[in-house]
């Protein structure tokens, strides 16, 4: 975790920024932040936060802000302590502390006369300001000290980095710095006489002169005060042109063996930043970039060594060990790479002497194939303090103080822009405009891989992007050989990965081939499950897969793999080559159908949330479960998935696909147990509605209700009754709709459904809303929460809290309903529920034009329609009224070419934007 404050206020988790809460969680972050592992009194915050007259809940709200910080956070992060909190920060964590850090060490170079160590610290320093410290609290009382004292720092820290540039003759480069550094703070003394000395050493002595002039007459006109006598001392100096002003001669740091790179580095700037980053901080000696062949390693590598390496007074070289297998030779490599000629008595030996005074940074490139003499490593960095190693390897080297940087696939808008850079270098004609849509998809096939973009665009001389599409079948054939200059292991795909496959023992190779059976990930609960073979250890074998960068361990999910699909694809060539392939998709087919039937349980109760999340994680082994059932006709297995899921389908919005299974599952399987038919024709009928086919809901439902009836299946008869009462509902007979309701209502009482109950009175409600009774409709809601809460059933809380909302609005109780609506989204999102997202969203539009905020709501209808149409959504009809009414509000206030504009704004947000409006929260973009 990364918290940053110098600039705006930011936190960051495995390198991407984190949703940030509210103004007062913020303000209560960086008050903790600036007391960092320190406890700060309840009282104290509180003070900060609300001045000298707090509200009498402001303990209270206090609480709720540090348990939304937990959240944030983790709930490990903010302690209680006595009648205050302490928030941990871990060494490195805080762009504060890590400022000072590297101020004081570039201080303390500085004084020891190592300007070259210094420059590099205290730039480092400086590079971590992003802006003004504390800038969106800088009207805060309790903030501007702070910001002041740090500011005054930086300035500090600017006028040693300078000061340290031109000990190492770096004085044309500072000038431009200097001049702006003048200009901001005109009165600083030491500023002035760098720039006096600058100037100077450029030859424009003059000039050199004139800045002493302006100076005194600030000093004169503003303090009353002349410049010190150290200053005066400068400007004699520069009028008799003395010697010792002289600027000293600077060497350029050599570099041995780094070849230049033909082309240019495309994408990777948060790579190379962080790798830079790390190689600058004084505690990382030695840094391994891991990822699989063709990801990119060595370009990277050697990127960042070019950048760094005029900050390593003995330079930078780079060894490459392409071309030795025996752990023994690596000593002799890495000497002759160095231009070390005589090597006795040993090469180790020699090269801790050559290096023992050296400031250098070392490039060890293709290092899986040595790993074994990783412990070289070790004792050359010992033997050498002021030497950094950079290692490329598919495996990390495990040693101490080995810092792993993962080099991860490219991003789709980065792999577009190589693939056309290197579809146009071998065709100049290349057509990219008319090509472009074709060319992102072909790029998000290909996972990003450096390699295959590069191979594919090589391609475009035969193929069109669209053809290379039609032909993806089988990546690792289809996209050809590389040039001829590339390494014999990147020729083509295949032999990238068989290089990696054949560094794997037996049962690795093995279990790596039933990987293969999984689709978009897997958990090491479902791997040991279906890959187990009883003898050697599942969670073994991933470590060394992951070791050897054929698979990648999740940065979300704890306990969670995958595969670039292209490695997949050579896996489950391998597993097809084994002969066990139909086997492991029976045995992945009935993990899944296990975990599909637990899931209906638990989605109902407390941990649904947890359950939604899971089943969305594992959404492509589902899909491939049911492609096996459907392959090889078990017709029930996919029937009682199907069915099992329903629940997960509507919540999640997958609605179109989670028909089109139910129907295809009970074509497949007519002679179903009727019960388990009633079950899938209900779920039919609802995903069905909820897509505006109500005709074929109707009918869903009656054939449902039929065969549950003559179970005696009350439960299911109930539900069915309450779905059938939409439909009346929806078609306007709504003394045949309170008749269903109130009979699904009964049945669920009659046997203590409490959630069934919350869904009847909610319709019960609906129909009083509709005849326009909302004081009738307000007790039913209350009540219907109530049962939604005590059934365990967040999904149903949110959907009444949103009702109770628009029921609070009709009789003009905007802050009730504001507050509702709140909740329910609040619950929406946790739940991934975007059925009711969309409607909070709406609802939120009606409370903003209620609040004569137009533009808000306006663009809130926008959000809604964009949530609907996402997941194939349509308005039902029983909502259509309360909606024309707020457009009808909202359209009174806006010109509609107004509102047309911010509609599309709305449409274009994206969903935290959509929910940080429906709060109130103002937008910056918008």
């Amino acid at each position: 975790m990364e918290f940053r404050t110098l600039g705006s206020l930011d936190v960051l988790r495995d390198g991407e920024a984190a949703p940030m809460p509210g103004r007062k969680e913020r303000s209560l972050l960086l008050l903790l932040l600036l007391e960092a592992n320190s406890v700060v009194a309840a009282e104290t915050l509180i003070d900060r936060l609300w001045g000298e007259r707090p509200p009498r809940t402001a303990a209270n709200a206090l609480q709720g802000y540090v348990g939304r910080l937990r959240k944030l956070l983790g709930p490990e992060r903010i302690v209680s302590e006595g009648r205050g909190y302490r928030l941990r920060v871990e060494p490195g964590e805080l762009d504060i502390q890590r400022f000072e850090e590297l101020a004081g060490a570039g201080g303390r170079a500085l004084a020891e006369g190592r300007p070259d160590h210094a420059a590099r610290r205290l730039r480092q320093a400086l590079e971590l300001w992003r802006g003004p410290p504390f800038v969106e609290f800088r009207f805060e009382d309790w903030a501007q000290a702070e910001a002041a004292r740090v500011e005054e720092l930086r300035l500090a820290v600017l006028e040693q980095a300078l000061e340290a540039d031109l000990r190492l003759g770096r004085h044309v480069q500072a000038v431009v710095e200097l001049d702006a550094a003048v200009a901001e703070s005109p009165l600083r003394e030491r500023l002035n006489g760098l720039l006096m000395l600058a100037l100077y050493r450029c030859g424009r002595q003059a000039e050199a002169l004139e800045a002493f002039r302006r100076l005194q007459a600030a000093l004169r006109d503003e303090l009353g005060l002349d410049p010190s006598q150290e200053l005066q001392a400068l400007e004699r100096a520069i009028l008799n042109q003395d010697a010792d002003l002289a600027a000293p001669v600077a060497a350029p740091p050599a570099t041995l063996n780094l070849p230049s790179p033909r082309t240019r580095l495309v994408g990777r700037d948060e790579e190379r930043a962080t790798g830079a980053r790390l190689l600058r901080a004084g505690d990382v000696r030695l840094l391994t970039l891991t990822g699989p062949g063709g990801i990119g390693k060595t370009r990277l590598g050697l990127e960042l060594v070019r950048e760094l390496a005029e900050e390593f007074s003995s330079g930078a070289a780079f060894v490459s060990l392409g071309a030795i297998a025996d752990p023994a030779l690596l000593p002799a490599t890495i000497a002759q790479a160095l231009e070390l000629k005589d090597t006795r008595p040993s090469p180790e030996e020699v090269l801790a002497a050559e290096l023992r005074h050296a400031e250098l940074l070392l490039l060890l490139d293709n290092f899986e194939q040595v790993v074994a003499g990783a412990a070289l490593v070790t004792r050359l960095l010992e033997a050498a303090p002021r030497l950094k190693i950079v290692v490329t390897s598919r495996a990390p080297l495990r040693v101490a103080g080995e810092h792993e940087l993962p080099v991860p696939p490219l991003t789709t808008p980065a792999a577009v822009e190589l693939f056309v850079e290197r579809a146009q270098a071998a065709n100049p004609s290349f057509p990219v405009a008319e090509s472009g849509s074709d060319i992102e998809e072909l790029c998000a096939h290909l996972d990003g891989l450096p390699l295959a973009v590069e191979l594919a665009a090589a391609r475009t001389r035969l193929l069109s992007p669209k053809a290379l599409l039609e032909r993806l079948g089988n990546r690792l054939d289809v996209l050809g050989r590389a040039g001829r200059d590339a390494p014999d292991r990147q020729q083509t795909l295949r032999t990238t990965i068989d290089w990696s496959y054949e560094l794997l023992g037996e049962p690795d190779q093995r279990l790596f081939a039933c990987l293969g059976v999984f689709a978009g990930g897997w958990s090491l609960e479902a791997a040991e499950a279906i890959c187990a073979d009883g003898e050697t250890s599942v969670l073994e074998g991933l470590s060394a897969l992951v070791d050897e960068s054929l698979i990648v361990r999740s940065t979300l999910t704890e306990g969670r793999f995958r595969m670039l699909e292209i490695v997949r694809e050579y896996a489950v060539e391998r597993l097809v080559a084994s002969g066990e392939e139909e086997a492991m998709r029976a045995r992945h087919a009935e993990y899944f159908l296990e975990l599909s039937l637990l899931a209906d349980q638990e989605l109902h109760g407390p941990n649904q949330a947890e359950w939604l999340e899971r089943l969305e994680l594992e959404l492509r082994n589902l899909r491939a479960a049911d492609a096996f059932w459907s392959d090889s006709g078990d017709g029930e297995s996919r029937l009682r998935a199907a069915v099992a899921l329903r629940r997960f389908w509507q919540v999640h919005g997958h609605l179109a696909e989670g028909l089109r299974m139910l129907e295809e599952a009970l074509a497949q399987h007519p002679e179903a147990d009727p019960r388990l038919r009633s079950q899938a024709l209900n779920a039919m009928g609802f995903l069905a509605a909820e897509q505006g086919e109500f005709e074929a809901a109707e009918e869903a439902f009656e054939r449902g209700l039929e065969l549950a009836s003559a179970l005696g299946d009350q439960m299911q008869v109930a539900a069915t009754l309450s779905n059938l009462g939409n439909i009346a509902f929806f078609e306007g007979a709504l003394g045949e709709a309170r008749r269903l309701y109130q009979e699904s209502l009964d049945a669920a009482v009659r046997y203590g459904d409490l959630r069934r109950q919350a869904v009847a009175r909610e319709n019960l409600a609906a129909l009083e809303l509709a005849a326009g009774h909302p004081e009738q409709a307000v007790p039913l809601l209350d009540e219907a929460v109530a049962n939604a809460r005590d059934s365990g059933d967040d999904h149903q809380v949110a959907a009444c809290r949103r009702s109770l909302a628009v029921a609070q609005l009709e009789l003009q109780r905007v802050d009730a309903a504001a507050e509702q609506v709140i909740e329910s989204l609040e619950l929406a999102r946790r739940l991934g529920d975007q059925i009711t997202v969309a409607q909070a969203l709406e609802t939120a539009a009606g409370i903003a034009a209620a609040r004569s905020d137009a533009p808000r709501a306006a663009r809130l209808f926008g959000a809604a329609d964009a949530t609907r149409e996402s997941i194939g959504r349509v308005r039902p009809p029983d909502e259509q009224p309360l909606y024309d009414r707020w457009l009808a509000a909202t359209l009174a206030q806006l010109e509609t070419s107004v509102y047309a504009r911010l509609y599309e704004q709305g449409r274009a947000l994206t969903l935290d934007e959509s929910c940080a409006l429906a709060r109130g929260e103002t937008l910056a973009a918008v």
